[in-house]
């Protein structure tokens, strides 16, 4: 008894000052055994509250920011992919640091700005003691989608002093698809505030060797990109070629398009919607290494759907003695609530590579959330073994 309690002081002590991967390495010991060994000792195995800044407050952002309270009392976590992870719960997330351009939402309190958004309050979400910020506009606005998001004519703030001062671990960017300079732009004030970089939309961030690079050089995670939603189109689409596949049939045509409402899907129909289906339909065949026409992308947009998106399926395989298998399928989703269950393991997750002292693109995060992640695609099972080891220690 007396040599295994002097090996767990000696174990505590070292990874007081040193990250789990460390710790495993100097002992030889598995990360589950570091675990046990804290709980033991009554020892918390991480922080209580992962800090983060929003950039983008519309209804993804809301959909999280809801999320951690509504899931906080409730005994059923329907809706939930993980509701403990790593020892982490959703409520476990605390916005810090907030930042918009929307005239009708800087300077408000953060829980009366997501008000704002089409997305309907489903929990009376207690008083903020954070401000929304002016943030840079940069290419976050476009002839388009002027009128909707209304910009302040507020100065604005300095992102990366904001960022230090709100002790912000993790900078989550939600800010529309096609804004490529605003996106970048955050993305480096992230490096300089010291706060690693989590991507939900199309641009090029954790796949850019250059701002990788950057990330890496600086010890700090990035983590993207184009974020997948928890059950929409591309994950439907994917699990049901695959299952066609390993049913024994092939593939001879398929398309997955979209109708949406919304900014998202004024942004994406304006700017960037070769991008985005060019990255939806590389991130199906990639993974399944279909080599049958797939298209995937979003296909136009209404303005009265508002947050709701419609997506149709069309699949066309070939099965035995060489008979027709048809699928014409429509799925009716959320935008905001579709992402944040994602979101909630995603942030969790980046969490875990914060502690463990990861640095530059985590593949194995992105792989399980995000639609272009680098090192490319894997299929859902594969993504999901991939996280799991990944939080776990193990290669």
């Amino acid at each position: 008894m007396g040599a295994k309690k002097t090996r767990d002081d000696e174990i505590l002590r070292y990874l007081q000052n040193h990250t789990y991967d460390q710790t495993m390495e100097r002992f030889q010991i598995a990360r589950m055994t570091v675990a046990r060994i804290k709980k033991r000792n009554k020892v918390r195995v991480l922080p209580q509250k992962i800090k983060i800044a929003i950039v983008g407050i519309g209804n993804a952002a809301s959909a999280l920011i809801q999320g951690t309270v509504y899931y906080k009392s409730r005994s059923k976590n329907i809706g939930l992919l993980h509701p403990n992870l790593a020892g982490f719960h959703i409520s476990d997330i605390e916005v810090v640091a907030a930042f918009d351009i929307a005239s009708k939402k800087v300077g408000k309190k953060l829980n009366e700005a997501i008000l704002e958004n089409d997305l309907a309050s489903v929990v009376e979400l207690p008083v903020s003691e954070i401000t929304v910020l002016m943030g840079e506009i940069k290419d976050g606005v476009i002839d388009q989608t002027r009128a909707l998001i209304q910009p302040s004519n507020q100065a604005p703030c300095n992102v990366a002093q904001e960022l230090k001062e709100s002790a912000a671990e993790i900078v989550l960017c939600l800010l529309p698809s096609g804004a490529d300079e605003a996106v970048i732009f955050y993305a480096e004030q992230s490096i300089v505030a010291g706060c690693a970089f989590i991507n939900a939309t199309p641009t090029k961030i954790a796949t850019d060797k250059n701002l990788g690079k950057k990330f890496f050089d600086a010890g700090l995670p990035v983590i993207g990109d184009d974020l997948q939603d928890q059950f929409g189109a591309t994950i439907v689409h994917k699990l049901l070629l695959q299952q066609m596949i390993n049913q024994g049939a092939e593939i001879k045509e398929s398309y997955a398009l979209d109708v949406g409402g919304g900014a998202e899907s004024l942004n994406t129909i304006h700017r960037s919607r070769m991008i985005k289906r060019e990255i939806k339909s590389n991130t199906v065949t990639s993974s399944l290494e279909i080599t049958a026409p797939i298209v995937a992308g979003t296909s136009d947009y209404v303005p009265h759907m508002g947050n709701s998106r419609n997506s149709m399926l069309w699949i066309v395989g070939e099965g035995f003695l060489g008979s027709e298998i048809v699928m014409d399928i429509k799925i009716q989703t959320t935008d905001g609530p579709n992402g944040g269950a994602i979101l909630a393991d995603v942030v969790r997750a980046t969490k875990i590579a914060l502690h463990q002292g990861g640095a530059g693109p985590i593949s194995e995060i992105s792989w399980y959330g995000f639609k272009n992640p680098p090192k490319g695609v894997k299929s859902p099972e594969d993504a999901s073994d991939h996280l799991a080891k990944y939080i776990f220690g193990r290669k």
